[in-house]
Parts: C-alpha cells; sequence; structure tokens
C-alpha cells in the first residue's frame, strides 16, 4: 500500500473541502496511478487506474507540475484510449513529495468551460494554491507516519511467556523471572544487578509491558552514555536561560517525559554525586525541578534501574549515596551471567537462529552436536548479548541447513572449555583439524580441487582423502 492510500479517508475529505473552495473538481493519484481520492464523477473510480495516465506519468517522473490547457490538442492526451469522450476539458497537476521523492499527484479539472477559462487564466495562483496543499499532505504523511511508529512501541507485543520462553528453565533465570513477574503490578522500585548483556534493559520492558503503565512508552536513559555535565539537564529539564547555551522555551526532562509511565535508568552506578542528590529527592518527593526553574512539577512515575557494578562496594567507597542506595533497592532483582545457565544455551541458540532466519531471509534448521558442545564449554563474558551477535554473524555466513563447528569463529573454539575438559590432546588436535578441512574443503568440490589442497597443505593426496574420510568430509 503507497503512503497516500494509507491515509486515503482523509484524503478524500481533503480533496473536498478544496473542491468547494475552488468550485472545481480535484482529484489525488498516487505514485502506482491510482486513484486515491476524487470529487463529481470520479467518486466512483476511487482505486482504479486513472485512464490520462501520459500526463500524470510526465509529472511523476519529473516531479514538476504539468497543465493541459485543450485535451483536443494536448500531446499529452494523444493516444489515450478515452480521449473521443473525455468529459475534461483541462487540468492542473502538481506534484506531491515525502523524502524528496514523488508519491503522488493533486490535479484540478475542469469539466465545464467556465472552469477550464478560470483554470487557465488563474493558472500560476492555483498553481501556488496546489504547491501549498500539496506541502500539507506531505506534513500528513510525516505525522502519520511518526505516529504509526510510536503506536508499534506502544503495543504490548510481548508478554512474559512470549518474550522469555526461549531462556530455558534454569532455576537462577526462571527465580529471577518469577519476582519480575510479580512485582510488574507494584509501583515501587526495582533494582536490576548483573553483568553487561544479562538482559536487564529486556528485563525491565517486560515489567513495564506487564504493568498497569504499558499504554505508555517506557522512558530509557543511559546514565554513563551521557556526559557529565549534561546528566542532570537530561534527567530534569531546563527553563529557558537558564545557562548558556540553554534552548528557547527550555527542555522538558525524562522525568516529565516518563508521566503516567515507567523511567528506566540503566548503568545507575555511572550517575554523578551531585545529580544522586536531586534524584533521591525526586524519589522521596514525587516531583521534579528543572534547571532554573522556581517551583517544581508533580510527577507519577515508576522506576526501574540497573547496573553491573558492586553498588555496595561503591557505598563502602564515598561513590554513591547510601540513602539513595537504600531508596534504589527497594525490589533487588539478580540476572545470572550466562556461565551460570549453560543448560539454556539450546534454547537461546534455538530462539536467536529462528529470530535471525526471519530477519534476514534465511533458512537454519538448527546446530550440530559438536557445534554445541563448543557453544556450551565457551564462558561467554558479553552474556546473551554476545551470544545474539554470533548467531547473527553465523547466520550471514553459514551456507548450509546447519551450523557446523567449521562455521564457529576462532574465539569460541580456541577459548572454549570443551578444548581443554576431559579431552585428551589427540582429540582436541582431531577437532581442530577437521575443523580446518571442512573450512577449506568447498561443497562438492572436484578431483582437481582436492589435489590443489594436498599441495597447499603440503601432503600426500592419500592422506588427505584417510582424513577426509576420517572425519566424514567425504
Amino acid at each position: 500500500m503507497t503512503p497516500l492510500m494509507k491515509i486515503q479517508p482523509f484524503i478524500q475529505a481533503y480533496v473536498q473541502a478544496i473542491a468547494s473552495i475552488l468550485e472545481a473538481d480535484v482529484t489525488i493519484v498516487d505514485s502506482e496511478l491510482i486513484r486515491v481520492a476524487g470529487t463529481g464523477d470520479y467518486i466512483n473510480e476511487i482505486g482504479n487506474t486513472v485512464s490520462h495516465a501520459n500526463f500524470f506519468e510526465t509529472v511523476l517522473q519529473t516531479g514538476v507540475s504539468g497543465v493541459i490547457r485543450d485535451v483536443t490538442v494536448d500531446s499529452n492526451c494523444i493516444g489515450c484510449e478515452k480521449r473521443a469522450y473525455c468529459k475534461e476539458l483541462a487540468s492542473l497537476a502538481y506534484p506531491i513529495f515525502k523524502d524528496h521523492t514523488v508519491v503522488g499527484i493533486i490535479s484540478i479539472i475542469a469539466f465545464r468551460e467556465d472552469q477550464r477559462k478560470n483554470l487557465l487564466e488563474n493558472t500560476q495562483k492555483l498553481e501556488e494554491f496546489l504547491k501549498y496543499m500539496s506541502v500539507l499532505l506531505e506534513s500528513k504523511l510525516y505525522t502519520d507516519e511518526a505516529k504509526d511508529r510510536l503506536e508499534q512501541q506502544l503495543k504490548v507485543v510481548h508478554t512474559a511467556e512470549s518474550v522469555w520462553s526461549f531462556v530455558g528453565n534454569s532455576p537462577k533465570m526462571q527465580e529471577a523471572l518469577r519476582i519480575g513477574r510479580k512485582v510488574a503490578k507494584s509501583d515501587s522500585t526495582v533494582f536490576l544487578r548483573g553483568e553487561s548483556g544479562t538482559g536487564k534493559e529486556i528485563m525491565a520492558k517486560m515489567i513495564h509491558d506487564l504493568s498497569d503503565r504499558r499504554e505508555k512508552l517506557m522512558i530509557s536513559i543511559n546514565c554513563a552514555a551521557i556526559p557529565e555535565n549534561l546528566v542532570e539537564s537530561e534527567l530534569f529539564g531546563y527553563e529557558e536561560g537558564a545557562f548558556t547555551g540553554a534552548k528557547k522555551h527550555g527542555s522538558v526532562g525524562k522525568f516529565e517525559l516518563a508521566e503516567k509511565s515507567t523511567i528506566f535508568l540503566d548503568e545507575i552506578g555511572d550517575m554523578p554525586l551531585h545529580v544522586q542528590t536531586k534524584l533521591l529527592r525526586v524519589l522521596q518527593e514525587k516531583q521534579v525541578e528543572r534547571i532554573g526553574a522556581s517551583k517544581p512539577i508533580p510527577i507519577d512515575i515508576r522506576v526501574i534501574c540497573a547496573t553491573h557494578k558492586n553498588i555496595e562496594q561503591m557505598v563502602a567507597d564515598g561513590t554513591f549515596r547510601e540513602d539513595l542506595y537504600y531508596r534504589l533497592n527497594i525490589i533487588p532483582i539478580e540476572l545470572p551471567p550466562l556461565r551460570m545457565r549453560k543448560e539454556d544455551l539450546p534454547a537461546l541458540m534455538e530462539y536467536y537462529i529462528g529470530y535471525y532466519n526471519q530477519k534476514l531471509g534465511k533458512h537454519i534448521r538448527g546446530i550440530a552436536p559438536e557445534a554445541l558442545r563448543v557453544i556450551t564449554g565457551y564462558h561467554w563474558p558479553g552474556n546473551v548479548r554476545e551470544l545474539k551477535n554470533i548467531v547473527e554473524y553465523l547466520a550471514n555466513i553459514v551456507e548450509e541447513d546447519w551450523i557446523h563447528i567449521s562455521d564457529l569463529p576462532d574465539h569460541l573454539f580456541l577459548q572454549s572449555a570443551e578444548g581443554i575438559s576431559n579431552r585428551s590432546l589427540d582429540e582436541m588436535l582431531a577437532d581442530y583439524e577437521k575443523r580446518i578441512l571442512s573450512r577449506m574443503l568447498k561443497p562438492h568440490s572436484s578431483t582437481e580441487d582436492k589435489q590443489r589442497l594436498a599441495e597447499n597443505l603440503q601432503v600426500s593426496q592419500a592422506t588427505l582423502y584417510r582424513k577426509l574420510k576420517k572425519y566424514e568430509l567425504l
């Protein structure tokens, strides 16, 4: 569906209003020459392809307005199947743009001689009028596009069951999920703890989506990503003239944007001490005061915060306020690192393979047992985030139906505990040899290919064939 057709009811009302002002008929077609809206006889042709396509095609291709002064002699009308009985006497067309691309045409049609006379005598004025009508339509297209994006964000597209059904059944993760579901309806502050990449922001979204505040967008802010001198203004906003460089009319802070919703403060351990003091006051008094303001603003928000740092040690060192810590640490939830829940790896792999199959148009069926052993043996310092990135890499480079050990990045194999646990040196060398041969030998390789491979590896063809047979690569 073209952008104009998506807002067809609005456009139909739009052209009827214009037609009543101009006392002439108006029509709008999209980039596929489908009539989106029209007045008079053209009301019954909405959804059909226009007949005088040559004229409109020229406007679509050039992005320049055009006029037909007399259908009986105009070159655009030559060859039109309806020319002999066309009721139009003249027309003026102006392109409709979006992102500098012509997405349609708005046109004034003259069916009577007095309308034709008015159109020809006032062509320049009417063209200027259509220009502004086109700009208004372009603005409407942008507004509706932004509205659609926001609605998609606001939709509760995932529940605890659908979002987290892929995580497996490790006791530590299930306990974290149980607490998250249980406290979702509450307004109490939640403190998510865990290493980077364990899914703290996803957990925050799950809690928000299960809460009574889910109809409004959760506001997220990464305290570590904002320069220290801007954290306060980002969180609490400021008034006009509050400081050098302040925007005219001031700026709304994240806390105000989160009204009736949830604010997620990620990496709160990186928040400067002077901002911690103001945050504590906001949490205690349920009101925020913009920088440079004379009075506070009441707020109704739910706070979820997260960190990968040892906050208790920061409190002891004096780098994090103890009173703020107790105010935030009302409902602590610990998300375990991936290395502590290896039993969830098969389910996670299956989920992300399916995710990237759909996103990248792939058809990977799964991961081979020997490759899964390496995946399971790896210590995953980047946790689930690293796993997701690895699966995206594999989805891009794997050419067969299954992910094999030869497809895995070197660091997974070399750093995997599978390479050092309960395995002999011969077994580890054999696995690595198979991996090298799998990578170097293309599927359906010819005899000449194998001969060249043997030469490159500086082994005899007999040795190469023996190894290929041993590893079932023939």
